[in-house]
């Protein structure tokens, strides 16, 4: 099925989600918990979950009580009608074919990811990134590059290096920003001596950011390890964001290509600038004279992301509708407005926001951390340490690089244990080492058992998720509702659409005989088709009128109108119906090539030139064939039901039925 129709099937989800979650229907036995409401040959669906399916897409369980029986009745002669779809889809295998395999494994996939996370880490991550949001922190930062896979003699020596420098700096005298513009491996310190300007949560990397909201004002951290090597962080100020500021600015830029050839030159500019926005709006002066040819169009606006440190700092400085004096950066002279200032969301407001940040940021980390070692604790994993000792025997200086392979040799090692989950898994070394041929990790800065011990840790962590995700529908009823409701969404979207959906487009035989029985039903007033030319300039569409005029081809109009960039215009072929279109009723009147008079919608002129007129009456079938495809589409189903009804009898519990949500 192609990118187009899977789409389809996603938005198919959100419309029959309602109609789905019930158990699966390969099981047979009702819930023990509530009487049976339904009883299909099949399945019995119980009344405690329909009231859950029920309350689930009705407004939750409060308001569902309220609901009056004809409302119960409605839903419950649509979940009967869905519920007897996925039986026919079973019934037909559409359940194990590959495409649906791989379809489902891979939905699967993407529900499981966010049960796979230590909640209570996870919620602790968002309530601290949530305080932080509500600051800023202005920071300077002096780094030593280290990778993250370098030998440890060269990560200590990373570490002594910046301690010393730490030291040099506390107890020697010399200014954070000295030291930062002379040994700090950031090329950008050479300019700006390591200051970073105002930043809060999410604009730096998770460590960083911790080190710098932990670090007082005025201070210097000690070492904060990131993926970029050692860092030292001076906190230089620490206030209340104020909320969220959207940006605009204008600049004058330096050089050949601008109107200022040197820094005399755009500072008068820039000046002339300033004084223009007394009396001009500021969007509309940037416009004409910013040298940013990305922001100018739209106004200067810079959007609410952060900026250069020292635009971030003028920026904290401006209320809403406030706008700069001149400042110069390395970029050129700015002058910089706060258009909007989005207040501080409630905990709850941003709750939602803040934990999908959490979740792709590397803080997840931790929560992943946090939920292998639950997953060891619960399943009591043990690692055979002697036979993992055993494998890094095994191994030479290959193995670091990516091509080590093993030797027939070490065969009886390769069939040992690894590690073991409770009494009934078990990994063995064998598994480790396909996993490694697999993947090919590279860490020639390491020793085999370095690099050894690296990809384990890897290993075991990838394994014990997979371990988890499999058990998610035993240990979680809310993942294995929501995977069954993904299931039977899959299922009957592919059966909608072999019965229904692509029946109707493509067989024209009963279209075209579907049409030919319901003429009364594809009935209209009188319709035109016209070639239709729209442009937000109106200078143009008095030419397209002109050109009209001395009968020029669409394509002569075309060609002329469009090669000037400030005159473009589009043209399309439209069918418009008396009476339900913004056309004059006179334009009906006119025979075929007569063009119509400009019409102004909005902020685009229109023009119209008659090609074909229909009388009132029957539509022909080529202009109702969209209007029959969705007719014959109902109509096709309503057939199929009625025959899924006979095959699927169903017995509702009446009894049941009166004490729903009591």
């Amino acid at each position: 099925m192609d990118n187009q129709m899977r789409i389809l099937g996603t938005l198919l989800f959100a419309v029959v989600i309602f109609l789905t979650g019930c158990k699966s229907t390969k099981e047979t036995s009702p819930s023990t918990e509530s009487p049976a409401l339904l009883t299909f040959k099949q399945e019995k669906v119980s009344k405690q979950e329909f009231e859950r399916v029920y309350q689930k897409n009705n407004g939750g369980k409060e308001e569902a009580a309220n609901h009056t029986p004809a409302q119960y009745q409605e839903y419950l002669d649509l979940y009967i009608n869905f519920k007897r779809k996925v039986f026919e889809a079973e019934s037909k295998g559409l359940d194990t074919t590959q495409a649906f395999k791989s379809e489902f494994a891979s939905y699967r996939k993407q529900l499981a990811q966010p049960y796979l996370t230590a909640r209570e880490v996870e919620e602790q991550l968002v309530k601290e990134a949530f305080e932080r949001s509500q600051y800023v922190v202005k920071a300077s930062h002096l780094l030593i590059q280290v990778k993250e896979d370098a030998a440890p003699a060269d990560t200590l020596a990373a570490f002594q290096k910046i301690m010393a420098f730490r030291d040099t700096i506390m107890n020697q005298g010399k200014s954070f920003a000295e030291m930062a513009t002379q040994y700090s491996d950031d090329p950008s310190a050479k300019q700006n001596a390591g200051n970073l300007g105002y930043f809060s949560a999410f604009d730096m990397v998770y460590p960083f950011e911790s080190g710098a909201f932990s670090t007082p004002v005025g201070e210097v951290s000690q070492p904060v390890r990131t993926s970029f090597g050692y860092h030292l962080i001076k906190v230089d100020d620490k206030r209340k964001s104020g909320g969220t500021k959207r940006a605009a600015h204008i600049i004058v830029r330096i050089g050949d290509r601008y109107s200022a050839k040197d820094t005399t030159q755009a500072e008068r500019r820039i000046q002339e600038i300033y004084g223009k926005l007394a009396n001009q709006d500021f969007a509309e002066v940037a416009a004409q004279f910013s040298d940013d040819p990305n922001t100018a169009p739209k106004g200067g606006d810079l959007g609410s992301s952060r900026l250069l440190p020292e635009m971030e700092q003028v920026k904290l400085t401006l209320n809403e509708g406030e706008y700069s004096k001149p400042f110069n950066t390395r970029f050129g002279w700015h002058i910089l407005k706060v258009t909007e200032v989005e207040a501080s969301s409630s905990f709850e407001e941003a709750r939602p926001t803040l934990k999908r940040k959490v979740e792709r940021d590397s803080r997840s980390q931790i929560s992943r951390a946090a939920l292998i070692e639950r997953i060891k604790k619960e399943n009591e994993y043990q690692l055979e340490e002697a036979n993992f000792n055993a494998f890094v025997a095994t191994l030479n200086a290959n193995y670091p690089r990516g091509s080590w392979a093993p030797e027939a040799k070490d065969s009886a090692v390769a069939k040992l244990p690894l590690f073991r989950l409770g009494s009934d898994y078990e990994v063995s070394v064998q598994d480790f080492i396909d996993n490694y041929l697999g993947t090919r990790s590279r860490s020639p800065r390491m020793s085999a058992e370095e690099a050894a011990r690296t990809n384990l840790n890897r290993f075991v962590e990838r394994k014990l998720l997979q371990y988890e995700e499999d058990r998610l529908p035993e240990k979680n009823p809310e993942f294995r509702y929501l995977l069954k409701e993904y299931r039977d969404g899959i299922l009957l979207f592919t059966l909608m659409e072999e019965m229904v959906w692509r029946k109707a487009v493509e067989d024209t035989t009963g279209l075209e005989a579907f049409y030919n029985s319901n003429k009364d039903q594809f009935t209209a007033n009188r319709m035109v088709d016209v070639e239709e030319y729209s442009s937000s300039d109106e200078l143009a569409i008095k030419k397209v009128g002109q050109l009209l005029g001395l009968n020029a081809s669409r394509q002569e109009i075309d060609s002329l109108l469009n090669q000037e960039s400030s005159l473009r215009v589009t043209v399309r072929m439209q069918n418009y119906e008396e009476g339900k279109s913004d056309l004059p009723a006179s334009l009906f009147d006119q025979p075929i090539g007569h063009v119509g008079e400009i019409m102004q919608t909005g902020k685009f002129f229109r023009i119209f030139q008659v090609k074909e007129k229909f009388p009132a009456g029957i539509k022909p079938f080529e202009k109702a064939k969209s209007e029959v495809i969705t007719k014959y589409q109902d109509y096709l189903e309503k057939t199929w039901l009625s025959e899924l009804e006979t095959k699927y009898p169903v017995e509702v519990n009446q009894e049941v039925f009166q004490q729903l949500f009591k």
